[in-house]
């Protein structure tokens, strides 16, 4: 974990969050990110993504966002930051991009395994386990 979170001060997913953020903006009427609740979780994602699939993961993530677009769309207008369900402060990680790479992770089961072992102690559940249920998926931790 603590090599993930050099490698993430020294740049190294850079272009995942810039794609990230870019993708998120189809998705979410801007809204200020909490750059400090990024910065927890980024290293968690950059950790469970493995060292071969680092220089594809971007287009991977386009991908992913082109395949369930309708999809992201729907779940972000329920749960995203300007939701009736975040008003009760719930679903946070919904207010920023990175929950594009979350729900990624989510997506394949051999991925959500390695995400849930490695936030478990590292980050708070609710926010990885409040994306399961919208996801349509059993909470993970």
């Amino acid at each position: 974990m603590d090599r993930a979170a050099q490698e993430v001060r020294q740049g190294g997913a850079d272009t995942v969050l810039a794609v990230a953020v870019q993708s998120y903006a189809a998705f979410v009427v801007h809204v200020p990110c909490d750059d400090s609740m990024t910065a927890e979780v980024l290293p968690v994602l950059w950790s469970v993504i493995t060292a071969e699939e680092r220089e594809t993961y971007p287009d991977r993530l386009q991908e992913f966002v082109s395949r369930f677009h309708e999809r992201l769309v729907r779940l972000y207008a329920e749960y995203g930051p300007r939701s009736a369900i975040a008003r009760h402060g719930r679903h946070e990680l919904f207010a920023l991009p990175v929950s594009l790479i979350v729900l990624e992770r989510l997506s394949c089961v051999r991925s959500r395994f390695a995400l849930a072992a490695q936030w478990d102690g590292e980050l708070p559940d609710t926010w990885l386990n409040d994306l399961c249920g919208p996801w349509g998926i059993a909470e993970v931790l």
